[in-house]
C-alpha cells in the first residue's frame, strides 16, 4: 500500500436525514485533471447505504446535492485547495440535515477500510 497515493478513493453514502434522498450527486474536487469527479448515486432511502463508487480521488468533504420531494438540499460550497486526499480507502459519507430552513445538508466523513483490490 503506497501511502502517499492521492487515490483512487472509493466512496459510498449513508442517508441519516430519516427522509428519502433522490438525485444523490456527489462532487469530489473541481480539478479537470481528474476524470471521476461526478457521480450520481440516485435515490438512496432513509438509514440506506448506496453501493461504493470508485472516484480518482475524494478528500473528507465534498460537494452533495439531493432532491428531498421537490427540493434541492446541499452540503456548503467545498474549498477543495486545502484539503488532504483520503487515499486509497473506502470510505462514507453519511449525510444529516443541517438546516432544514436554509435546506442545508452535514456531511461526516467516515473511513472504513483499506482498498484491497489495488494491484
Amino acid at each position: 500500500r503506497d501511502i502517499t497515493a492521492k487515490g483512487p478513493t472509493d466512496v459510498r453514502i449513508q442517508n441519516q436525514t430519516g427522509l428519502t434522498l433522490e438525485e444523490v450527486t456527489v462532487t469530489v474536487t473541481d480539478d479537470p485533471a481528474f476524470v471521476k469527479r461526478v457521480h450520481d448515486y440516485g435515490t438512496v432511502n432513509p438509514g440506506g447505504y448506496t453501493e461504493y463508487f470508485r472516484f480518482d480521488i475524494a478528500h473528507t468533504e465534498a460537494d452533495i446535492t439531493v432532491k428531498i420531494g421537490n427540493l434541492t438540499y446541499s452540503t456548503p460550497a467545498t474549498q477543495f485547495d486545502y484539503l488532504a486526499y483520503i487515499g486509497p480507502d473506502r470510505i462514507t459519507y453519511r449525510l444529516t440535515v443541517a438546516d432544514p430552513v436554509n435546506r442545508v445538508l452535514d456531511i461526516e466523513t467516515v473511513i472504513e477500510e483499506p482498498i484491497d483490490d489495488l494491484k
